[in-house]
């Protein structure tokens, strides 16, 4: 059923077929890391707060580029 619909779209579908799992399985990721981080929260030290925050600023922003919301 897949191969009928990419078959009768144009080139996007199939990129969306490509990416979507993956963006699902980070976004999945991202949200059980935060889950985990607020139950052991007092843990962590400065930097690692840092470090957390810089990831996700870069997935959120790798994300807005590849969907165009970023202006070029």
């Amino acid at each position: 059923m897949l191969a009928t619909v990419l078959r009768l779209t144009d080139v996007w579908s199939w990129w969306i077929a490509l990416w979507a799992p993956l963006f699902v399985l980070a976004l999945g990721s991202a949200a059980h890391e935060w889950r985990l981080t607020t139950r052991s929260h007092w843990r962590l030290d400065p930097a690692e707060w840092a470090l957390l925050a810089v990831a996700h600023l870069s997935l959120l922003a790798s994300l807005a580029m590849v969907s165009g919301f970023q202006p070029q």
